[in-house]
């Protein structure tokens, strides 16, 4: 069996094993492949402290700091694998498990997901397209390395460097969206691999939020489901429900969020006068998330920026009409009033009109569900993992 080592910072717990990584290694598993997943240790993180065998995947924790991770390093030189697949511009446990690789000779498979949130690129990751910096200067040599440190700030420099040399190095890159390609050569000098990211399919258990545990669920809402971050666009969601409210629609909101501090969203909120109008669910369950997906009216994505967006996804899966924005990533598969109803990014006013506009449009509505269900076939597990396997038994021959 060929063996296939996959590190990354992400993806080997309940409420993340719909990331493409996790999805990547079970389906490789059962195509054969002898697959280890590696991921971070965290101290004081029950789900982050033990080796496991999460879903028949050996699941090895690794410690680093400052990129070095010995753990990680002797495991895979125990392991040997043929291929090593590494995930995220941001994961320090690249570096080590790029050592690994070479000093096993195997091939190196290095995928991008969100390269502008990277505080290299830009000067804000929270609003990256609008805050490029002026001198991008990624470190990915030895050489280049040494010339910054002289210059001073020799930790900065350094975790410059584990950042990105290891992709620079690899033997194949892949992006999951065509803007990263574009920002890839910009940045790497380096052409890439087109794989999209998949969405996994709800798998049918739904458990209804306790309101003891969360408050009050309204009858009808919109369903968000983002961090609070400006790239997000959960500014433009709150602004969009005040829109209405000052034209006589009232809207609830269901606001899902993976952080339990929620008080920036909670003053603005108050600020606009709709705090009646929106109700957070901090860190649900994928059971609880399914059941708020089936119930809700339309699902609202007015991302500015984006790796991905598996929320769109999950709109689709779940077989509700979605709300995006005209970002680049999207614009690779929404079409506005094909499959979603598209605003432009930051515009709480497009988006309060598309709403009303589907409010009175049923027909519509069902014609972006329909559509919608087309859209995410095009980017099951299958798909992503047969273009992968393609891609590992090529690299596996060089």
């Amino acid at each position: 069996m060929l063996k296939i080592a996959i590190v990354t910072p992400y993806g080997a717990e309940e409420r993340l094993d719909h990331f493409a990584e996790f999805i990547l290694a079970k389906g490789l598993d059962k195509l054969g492949y002898n697959v280890q997943f590696y991921t971070y240790k965290i101290k004081g993180e029950p789900l982050y402290r033990k080796d496991s065998v999460y879903q028949g995947i050996k699941v090895f924790r690794c410690r680093q700091r400052s990129g070095l991770s010995p753990g990680l390093f002797f495991s895979i030189l125990k392991f040997k694998p043929r291929v090593v697949i590494f995930f995220h511009p941001k994961s320090f446990l690249s570096f080590t498990a790029y050592l690994a690789a070479k000093s096993v000779r195997a091939k190196i498979i290095s995928e991008i997901v969100g390269i502008l949130h990277d505080p290299y690129i830009v000067d804000d990751t929270d609003d990256p397209i609008n805050n490029f910096k002026q001198n991008i200067n990624l470190l990915t040599t030895w050489k280049k390395l040494f010339k910054a440190i002289l210059a001073g700030r020799p930790l900065e420099q350094w975790n410059n460097f584990v950042r990105h040399m290891p992709i620079s190095k690899a033997d194949i890159i892949v992006a999951i969206n065509e803007d990263e390609q574009k920002y890839i050569k910009r940045f790497y000098d380096r052409d890439s691999v087109l794989i999209y990211w998949c969405i996994k399919k709800n798998n049918g258990d739904k458990i209804k939020p306790s309101e003891d545990k969360y408050g009050p669920i309204p009858g009808e809402y919109l369903l968000f489901i983002a961090q609070i971050k400006k790239r997000k666009g959960w500014d433009t969601v709150i602004e969009a429900l005040a829109v209405l409210k000052n034209q006589g629609i009232k809207k609830n909101l269901v606001f899902v969020c993976p952080a339990t501090n929620v008080e920036e969203a909670k003053n603005y909120i108050e600020k606009l006068g709709i705090e009646d109008q929106v109700f957070f669910f901090c860190q649900v369950t994928n059971e609880e998330k399914n059941w708020l997906y089936d119930h809700a009216q339309y699902v609202l994505a007015p991302s500015r920026y984006e790796g991905f967006g598996l929320p769109v996804f999950e709109a689709f899966v779940a077989g509700k009409p979605l709300f995006g924005t005209d970002t680049p990533v999207y614009l690779e598969f929404l079409r506005h009033k094909e499959n979603a109803m598209v605003s432009k990014t930051g515009s709480a006013q497009e988006l309060a009109q598309n709403i009303k506009m589907l409010d009175n449009d049923p027909a519509l509505a069902n014609c972006l569900v329909l559509e919608g269900y087309k859209t995410a076939a095009r980017f099951s597990g299958k798909v992503m993992i047969d273009k992968f396997v393609k891609l590992i038994e090529a690299a596996g021959s060089l």
